[in-house]
């Protein structure tokens, strides 16, 4: 009856700890709930401009301040690997916008303010196509783009 009481206390203490350091939301769900506005981001985007709309940005500025990082071949476009890097100041938010994917939008983050962007993610390519990386600072948008060859796809095809 004693061991049982202790693993009790201890894995009670445990999970107190956790929520505490906030490592589990206090309000409900460990892993959360997905967001009606993000899920149409996602699903109503067949092109850019589609995707742009979905998004609220008008018409992004071309900003050479938005520098992707992605290899110029991906051997597999089931896993591509890039970055972005932008000295713009205020940044809100980034997008990742694959020109020819089923699903344009790759990846959205939404970020603390920042005065030196460097983020690194991991995408889907299906074919050789534009990558498109869209920056939000405040009530601004800009933009860069990179072509990256696509060896073998990885969306299904």
């Amino acid at each position: 009856m004693k061991k049982n009481r202790r693993v009790f206390l201890i894995d009670g203490t445990t999970v107190l700890t956790l929520l505490g350091l906030g490592f589990f939301p206090a309000g409900g769900y460990a892993i959360g709930n997905k967001k009606s506005w993000q899920q149409s981001w996602f699903e109503n985007g067949k092109t850019v401009k589609e995707t742009f709309a979905a998004l609220g940005v008008g018409e992004p500025i071309v900003d050479q301040r938005v520098v992707i990082q992605a290899p110029d071949t991906a051997e597999n476009g089931a896993y591509v690997g890039i970055g972005i890097e932008s000295s713009i100041p205020d940044v809100d938010a980034v997008a990742f916008l694959v020109e020819k994917n089923p699903g344009v939008l790759a990846g959205y983050f939404e970020i603390k303010k920042s005065e030196k962007l460097k983020l690194g993610t991991k995408i889907k390519m299906a074919e050789t196509s534009d990558l498109v990386a869209v920056v939000k600072a405040g009530d601004k948008y800009f933009m860069n783009t990179r072509n990256i060859k696509v060896v073998l796809g990885g969306c299904g095809n």
